[in-house]
C-alpha cells in the first residue's frame, strides 16, 4: 500500500515543539481500562522512572497521584523537584488524571503527553468483567469520557503522542519504534525485544490486580432496618449498599459499621440502613451500588 495511505493509529500533536532536550516528564492519560498499563510497561522496560510506589501490575505512583487528585500542591511539587533531581527521564501514568492536568502541566518540566484512545464498547465490556457493572452504562459513561479525553487534548499546546490501542496490539513494533522516539530513546534489538514482550491484551499480572470482587450478606430487616454485611476485595474495602424492591430503591448505606457477632476479618464491614417503606420485605434484595453484584440472604453465623 502507498505510504501516505496508511493509518497506523498514531499521531504526533505540536511536534514542532519536541527539542533534543535530555529532560522530559511523560504524562500517560486515557479512560481507564484504554491501556495506559501496557504503555506503563514499555516506559519502565525503556528505563523511565514511573515512581517510587509504581507497582509492576499497572505501574501507577500512588503518592503522585494523590497528591495530584486531592489539590496538594505543596506535596505535588516536592515530589516532582525529588524526581527532577533523581532522573533525567521519568513520568507517571494516571487513566483519568487529564481533568485535573490543565491546572497543574506547567509545573512539570518538558511535559510531553502520551494520549491512548480505546473502542469504548472494549472498554465497556472490561468494566462489565472487572468490575461487576452494567455494560450499558459503562458503554455510556466510556463514551462520554472519551469526549472528555478529546476535548483535553485539543486544548493542550505541549508535544502530545495520540495512540490507538487497537492498533498498537495490531503493529507492537510500530508501537515500540513511535514510542522511543517520542520519548528521544535509542533502541537496540536487545531493547526493542524486551519492550515487545510486554504488549499483550490483558496480561495475566494486570487482569489479577486490576479485578475487583464483593463478598457479603443480607439478613433482612429488623423494625424496618436492613442489617447486612458487604466488603470489596483485595482489601477488605467497605462499599456502598443499596436496598431494593423490585424497581424501586428503598434505601442506601455504606458497610463501615463494627458488628461484634460477625467474624472478625469482616466485623468492621456491617452495614445498618433505615428503609423508607417496608411494605414488600419479603422480596427485598441487597445489591451492592452501581455494579450488578446481588448479597446473598441468610443469618449471621
Amino acid at each position: 500500500m502507498t505510504p501516505g495511505f496508511i493509518n497506523d493509529g498514531f499521531t504526533v500533536l505540536n511536534g514542532t515543539k519536541l527539542d533534543s532536550e535530555q529532560k522530559a516528564t511523560f504524562i500517560t492519560v486515557g479512560v481507564a481500562r484504554s491501556g495506559t498499563s501496557m504503555i506503563g510497561a514499555v516506559l519502565r522496560k525503556f528505563n523511565v522512572f514511573l515512581g517510587d510506589k509504581a507497582d509492576d501490575a499497572v505501574f501507577e505512583d500512588l503518592c503522585l497521584s494523590n497528591a495530584l487528585e486531592t489539590g496538594d500542591t505543596k506535596r505535588l511539587d516536592q515530589i516532582i523537584d525529588d524526581y527532577n533531581a533523581r532522573h533525567q527521564l521519568w513520568g507517571f501514568k494516571r487513566p483519568e488524571s487529564f481533568d485535573l492536568l490543565p491546572q497543574t502541566l506547567n509545573r512539570f518540566r518538558n511535559p510531553r503527553l502520551i494520549v491512548m484512545m480505546r473502542d469504548p464498547a472494549a472498554v465497556a465490556k472490561r468494566n462489565e468483567v472487572s468490575m461487576h457493572t452494567d455494560f450499558l452504562g459503562q458503554l455510556r459513561r466510556a463514551a462520554e469520557r472519551t469526549m472528555d479525553l478529546v476535548r483535553f487534548v485539543e486544548a493542550i499546546k505541549c508535544p502530545a503522542l495520540v495512540i490507538s490501542y487497537e492498533k498498537a496490539l495490531a503493529a507492537p513494533d510500530r508501537l515500540v519504534e513511535k514510542l522511543a522516539e517520542f520519548c528521544g530513546v535509542q533502541l537496540d534489538d536487545s531493547l526493542k525485544a524486551a519492550a515487545l514482550s510486554t504488549i499483550q491484551n490483558g496480561p495475566e499480572t494486570y487482569l489479577r490486580n486490576s479485578r475487583v470482587w464483593y463478598e457479603g450478606q443480607f439478613f433482612g430487616t429488623v423494625d424496618g432496618v436492613a442489617q447486612g454485611w458487604a466488603r470489596r476485595l483485595p482489601g477488605n474495602f467497605a462499599c456502598s449498599v443499596e436496598i431494593w424492591s423490585g424497581d424501586e430503591m428503598l434505601g442506601t448505606g455504606v458497610s463501615n459499621l463494627r458488628r461484634e457477632d460477625l467474624p472478625e476479618k469482616i466485623r468492621e464491614r456491617a452495614f445498618s440502613i433505615s428503609l423508607k417503606n417496608t411494605q414488600n420485605s419479603i422480596s427485598l434484595e441487597a445489591r451492592i451500588a452501581q455494579t450488578t453484584v446481588k448479597l446473598q440472604t441468610g443469618l449471621p453465623g
